[in-house]
């Protein structure tokens, strides 16, 4: 079980067959990335964007152009389309958001004729370092970043999603917490509602290799001793490997507040594609981006 970035990074070193597409790569922050992933021995990258614009980067930044393949495009839908195609070609492993917009690159990994659907949700995973406790761990949450307000069966299929990366980093059957604002059904809160059939649906089999409760709210979720002060008991309670929040908002502001608040490295991805994609926002570290490379790395493709 991986319980910490360092670990994570660890583990995803030397994985020599890995190889990254970084699409429109026009900055010095998304070129850098790029560069890390190299030098961590986590993947090769593969730049896409206007070639000389690219060159004069690396320079800039002290690397030999020769030493990285460069795919010359002439616009960011270009270059989106010459990334997917690359991923749906199995000449890439993941995909990586540069300089362009999240919508221009989502169109064409959605596309029905040229994309890279499975005809299975997909989902943003979010990964950090919760050093509430002894010692460092990782803990989930989504999702934040694609579905709005997903229904129940889009739940469980987010539910189904964080598990499987959670899975492929050593969590033999990852804890799940189903959020809401309070722990018990109330029917004028949708979310404890659905939070309580998505615990019963695991308690039935149909969500495997995971233990899912709900509704909890985020105290019960993480912290024993909320738990115990307020005497509610369960085997996800205080120690929730994942949290999956009710919308995008929560899941939004979520993420955002790890960043922002505690400063605690982070990570994200999206599954459910052909193979992992990577949205970072324009604000996300070098170092958070690639985080996000390791976990990539480390996934299984659907």
């Amino acid at each position: 079980m991986i319980k910490s970035f360092d670990e994570l990074i660890e583990k995803a070193r030397g994985k020599k067959d890995k190889r990254i597409a970084i699409v429109s790569a026009l900055s010095k922050h998304t070129i850098n990335a790029g560069i890390l992933a190299k030098r961590e021995d986590l993947a090769i990258p593969v730049f896409i964007g206007e070639k000389k614009k690219v060159i004069d980067i690396l320079k800039n930044e002290g690397e030999n152009p020769s030493d990285y393949e460069i795919i010359d495009s002439s616009s960011e839908e270009d270059s989106a389309l010459k990334g997917v195609e690359l991923a749906k070609n199995g000449e890439v492993d993941v995909l990586l958001k540069g300089n362009l917009s999240t919508s221009t690159i989502m169109k064409k990994v959605l596309s029905k004729e040229s994309g890279l659907r499975t005809g299975h949700l997909l989902s943003d995973v979010f990964i950090t370092e919760d050093t509430s406790k002894d010692g460092k761990r990782l803990i989930g949450m989504s999702d934040g970043g694609i579905n709005i307000l997903p229904s129940l069966e889009e739940k469980k299929i987010i539910i189904e999603n964080s598990v499987k990366v959670f899975r492929n980093l050593g969590y033999e059957k990852p804890k799940v917490a189903v959020l809401s604002c309070v722990e018990y059904v109330n029917e004028k809160i949708p979310s404890t509602v659905e939070a309580r059939k998505l615990q019963e649906m695991n308690e039935n089999g149909e969500i495997k290799d995971c233990i899912v409760e709900g509704p909890l709210a985020l105290d019960l979720a993480v912290s024993e001793f909320a738990a115990r002060l307020k005497g509610i008991e369960g085997k996800v309670v205080g120690n929730a490997d994942i949290l999956i929040v009710p919308n995008i908002e929560a899941g939004n502001i979520l993420g955002k507040s790890f960043t922002y608040f505690t400063k605690v490295r982070v990570g994200h991805i999206i599954v459910g594609a052909k193979l992992p994609i990577l949205i970072p926002s324009r604000a996300e570290t070098e170092q958070d981006r690639v985080n996000a490379i390791a976990i990539s790395v480390l996934q299984e493709t659907y």
